[in-house]
């Protein structure tokens, strides 16, 4: 996930701005609120084998997390493009 060095059609330098660890914070928080709620009403609803939900359960963490990461990047990117904020190295 290299964010790119400037904006292609102004020029604009995009590569001092730094999210840090913002992406990933913001992902794995969205994930949880989404996988642990799911988790506990498949567990209370059906009595899947142990096998079965050792493999759905990651599977569709890791997609769900590798889905919303980049966009997560770009919004704070975005975030502190548009403010200035002193997160950016200059």
């Amino acid at each position: 996930m290299k964010q790119v060095d400037q904006c292609a059609v102004c020029g604009e330098p995009y590569k001092h701005i730094r999210a840090e660890d913002a992406p990933p914070w913001l992902t794995i928080l969205i994930v949880g609120h989404i996988i642990v709620p799911l988790i506990l009403i498949v567990e209370t609803s059906t009595t899947w084998p142990a096998w079965l939900e050792m493999m759905i359960w990651p599977i569709a963490s890791i997609s769900l997390a590798l889905a919303i990461l980049p966009r997560a990047k770009g919004a704070f990117l975005a975030l502190l493009w548009t403010t200035r904020a002193p997160g950016s190295e200059r």
